[in-house]
């Protein structure tokens, strides 16, 4: 049996490759993530005001997804892939977003898709 090398010539990285995905720019990602901090500290204000009843986790599950997305594409350059986690972010928050925490996530859903008209007019731009 022949053993395969992990790091292989053939496997190397096209250095070429990288400019062909559209990155999102500095400022703008600066401001998708300072929007995202935004909403979420919108969201716990909301929660701090309101009397929450035990049970309810709408609150909890807005929080950890902005959270998460806020990680995600602070680590992420490439636009179609900030594109992503910010609909999927929206189609959780639309899908958490009920009872108490709604008016923090309409807000939100109306940031994140404001976001979203200015990266896509961007990228239709740059074609």
């Amino acid at each position: 049996m022949e053993e395969v090398g992990v790091a292989s010539a053939r496997h190397s990285p096209n250095p070429r490759r990288r400019s062909l995905v559209a990155e999102v720019p500095a400022a703008a990602h600066a401001t998708i993530l300072r929007a995202i901090r935004n909403a979420n500290a919108d969201v716990i204000a909301l929660r701090k005001a309101t009397n929450v009843k035990t049970d309810y986790k709408g609150f909890q599950l807005v929080e950890t997804t902005l959270a998460g997305c806020h990680v995600a594409i602070s680590g992420e350059q490439d636009q179609a892939r900030v594109v992503k986690l910010l609909k999927t972010a929206a189609r959780a928050v639309a899908l958490f977003g009920g009872g108490d925490v709604a008016p923090a996530a309409e807000r939100t859903i109306k940031k994140i898709k404001t976001i979203l008209q200015a990266l896509e007019a961007k990228s239709s731009t740059n074609k």
